[in-house]
């Protein structure tokens, strides 16, 4: 994530450190006073060790397009908090260090949760204080800042020390109160089903009975191949573009459409502009189902706006585009992506050829879903509206 912003270099005490004039110049939306998190929270240690094969929470399981939890991981191992008695509580607040990465808010469903040291955790002083304060560090706003505070390091990483002392915006209590419900809403909407954490598993097969000896190896059930009707059955054109890196432009320009990459179907902002007469494009129309073709998750949403597909998103044009939420749900659900980690080829960065997208099934039932899918405007997006605008 880039931030820039524009300094007087001749005002006195600043001296040249690019960090500390971003943060000079940085301006929150709203006439609030300030406080550092410091004053707001304290914050709790670790209070466990785990090995690795226990389900342990760490920043990279979180999607940061909803907040949510995507799945444990049983690979970590070193200091982690607990969420009990004598560990974290309900209230609780868990930044990562990623300045894209979802703040956590903690409560009884996450009871007996494992999580990564690396989160800082913070206990708000007030606990009126705690949907406040998750909301302000996942705005779109609170991502902004939390990038300068990363600006010098060479991970790009926030540090704790920095996080603390960094001062955030406090209304008036009536203030916060008034948005409690909303915000209680938009956090609720994080609570997501995981999918089931990796575990090891044995079988035995005779690898002359089968072609693709990669599905044998990813799965002690390739039958679940079998069951349902291909997506590729629901799809009247199934697309992806070819490289136009040499024709994008890094702002919206006149005849200009955004690049749709899997950042963006993850939530992140769009940074690339191309123009969809382009050689080898695939134009995005609102309804289109679109799925990353590249990493663990689809991150499967229906297009609400214009655009042109990066060559790891496919854009499946649906012969019902009624059905495209349910598709969706399902694809992003603990059962698509169990399916979806079968199909993956390629162990450094795993992605799905379109012979694996065709021929991925989808159960009758899951066209019986009826609610929303993963809302069209990023968990940063809504509470930038929420928070700087009412």
């Amino acid at each position: 994530m880039s931030t820039s912003l524009v300094v007087d270099l001749r005002r006195d005490g600043l001296g040249w450190d690019p960090v500390r004039l971003a943060a000079s110049a940085f301006e929150w939306p709203t006439r609030a006073p300030l406080a550092s998190v410091r004053e707001l929270a304290d914050t709790p240690r670790p209070s466990t060790v785990t090995r690795a094969g226990s389900p342990v929470i760490t920043p990279a399981n979180l999607a940061a397009s909803t907040g949510a939890i995507r799945r444990r991981s049983t690979k970590y191992q070193g200091s982690a908090f607990v969420v009990g008695r004598h560990g974290l509580r309900p209230g609780d607040v868990l930044v990562p260090p990623s300045v894209s990465g979802p703040a956590l808010l903690i409560d009884e469903r996450l009871n007996g949760a494992l999580f990564s040291s690396r989160f800082t955790a913070l206990r708000p002083a007030a606990s009126s204080d705690a949907l406040w304060i998750w909301g302000v560090l996942n705005s779109r706003t609170g991502h902004a800042r939390r990038a300068l505070l990363a600006a010098g390091s060479p991970t790009g990483a926030v540090k704790a020390s920095d996080l603390l002392d960094m001062e955030l915006p406090v209304p008036p209590l009536s203030d916060t109160r008034r948005l409690d419900e909303v915000l209680t809403r938009i956090e609720e909407r994080t609570h997501r089903a995981e999918a089931s954490a990796e575990s090891t598993w044995w079988r035995t097969a005779d690898l002359r009975l089968r072609n693709d000896w990669a599905i044998l190896l990813a799965t002690p059930r390739p039958e679940l191949l079998e069951d349902g009707e291909p997506l590729g059955s629901f799809v009247r054109e199934l697309a992806r573009s070819r490289s136009t890196r040499a024709t994008e432009v890094p702002e919206p320009l006149p005849d200009t459409l955004p690049v749709v990459n899997v950042s963006a179907l993850a939530g992140k902002p769009i940074r690339r502009w191309v123009d969809p007469a382009a050689a080898g494009t695939a134009v995005i129309a609102p309804g289109d189902l679109l799925v990353a073709g590249l990493g663990d998750y689809a991150y499967a949403t229906v297009a609400q706006h214009p655009g042109v597909a990066d060559p790891h998103v496919f854009v499946l044009r649906l012969l019902d585009p009624t059905q495209g939420p349910a598709l969706a749900h399902y694809l992003n659900g603990r059962e698509g992506q169990a399916t979806r980690r079968i199909l993956l080829r390629g162990v450094t960065v795993p992605s799905l050829r379109r012979s694996d997208v065709e021929r991925f099934p989808v159960p009758r039932e899951a066209l019986d879903f009826d609610g929303d899918i993963e809302p069209a405007v990023p968990l940063a997006d809504q509470l930038e509206q929420v928070l700087w605008t009412n």
